[in-house]
């Protein structure tokens, strides 16, 4: 299953995007580590972009066996690239990227001819089970 959804560059878009990834990934049990994942793409794509200076970003969940990949496309900031800094860097901010790539089984970005720029992260997902039905098959004894 895929979801797409646009949102405005603007802080409030934070909590509707982890918003949409609890209800599209509500059952499993990578709901929080996606949430946190989703809202530190975001609000890099806010601060770092110019989705965030009157623009507009796009968060794809993507859930499909074995893998859920979750993905944030800004308009991009000209000849920028994401990077995260170590933790003697910084104290209190900018560790978004870092906290990411921890959760994340794995990550990248991409940028198009106009700019725009994704980031994505993929979390593994159990396979999709069947559940079982065990029948108690009767048993008789001889007398």
């Amino acid at each position: 299953m895929t979801w797409i959804v646009q949102f405005p560059g603007v802080p409030e878009a934070v909590g509707c995007a982890r918003k949409l990834v609890r209800d599209a990934l509500h059952r499993l049990p990578q709901v929080d580590d996606a949430e946190l994942i989703v809202s530190e793409l975001v609000t890099n794509a806010i601060l770092h972009s110019r989705s965030g200076a009157g623009g507009v970003l796009w968060v794809e969940i993507r859930r499909r066996r074995g893998v859920i990949r979750i993905a944030v496309t800004d308009e991009g900031a000209a000849g920028s690239e994401p990077s995260y800094r170590s933790t003697e860097e910084v104290d209190d901010f900018g560790r978004g990227l870092a906290i990411m790539a921890g959760l994340a089984d794995n990550w990248g970005a991409s940028s198009d001819v106009d700019d725009s720029q994704t980031v994505w992260a993929e979390l593994a997902s159990p396979a999709e089970v069947t559940p079982r039905i065990h029948t108690k098959k009767s048993s008789s004894r001889g007398v």
